[in-house]
């Protein structure tokens, strides 16, 4: 029996180094891309600093996406996620290239330029970070839910959207996520 438990307790070691050691490359390879970011966007002032690091991190979280997924050998999990991205990039660009016109809400942004509604960065940031919340629990959604707010604060600071566009983005996610996500067994 003790054989069974070292055994046993061997095995989720081994899945703890393995998980660390993914972490590691995946948080790594995200400081490069920061890195990158640095030496060739030095010069530019803050505000422009704060929208890098919101359009960074809108890609981060749904990658990080993968981490889990690929530890877990979760292909529900996968399928879930694969779903959730093409209900809400299909929703948010269906609104982007023309059903906004139609609903009569107006795509006009801040500071100039059309295709506001809804914000494609704070939905992808939300779609990682609902997916990850529903499907795995609130370890992962405590790091990720306020980095996908951080997103959607980017893009409202850097008048690239207004409030409403945001808003409208966490929606989808949420609604999309309740309806397609299942948690993890």
């Amino acid at each position: 029996m003790k054989l069974l438990k070292s055994i046993n307790f061997h095995l989720k070691e081994k899945e703890l180094v393995n998980i660390k050691t993914v972490n590691i490359f995946y948080f790594t390879i995200l400081f490069l891309v920061l890195i990158i970011n640095v030496v060739l966007n030095y010069r530019e002032p803050a505000h422009v600093w704060i929208e890098i690091i919101g359009s960074i991190i809108q890609i981060a979280i749904p990658v990080y996406v993968l981490v889990p997924v690929l530890w877990k050998k979760d292909k529900i999990g996968a399928i879930q996620m694969i779903k959730m991205l093409v209900v809400i990039l299909g929703i948010t660009w269906a609104f982007k290239l023309g059903l906004s016109q139609v609903f009569g809400i107006s795509d006009l942004r801040p500071r100039g330029g059309n295709m506001s509604f809804p914000s494609g960065h704070t939905s992808g940031a939300f779609s990682g970070a609902v997916f990850l919340s529903l499907r795995y629990g609130w370890k992962y959604a405590f790091i990720s839910l306020p980095l996908a707010s951080f997103v959607g604060f980017t893009r409202i600071y850097s008048l690239a959207h207004w409030p409403i566009d945001v808003i409208a983005s966490i929606i989808l996610c949420s609604i999309s996520g309740f309806l397609l996500v299942k948690k993890y067994n």
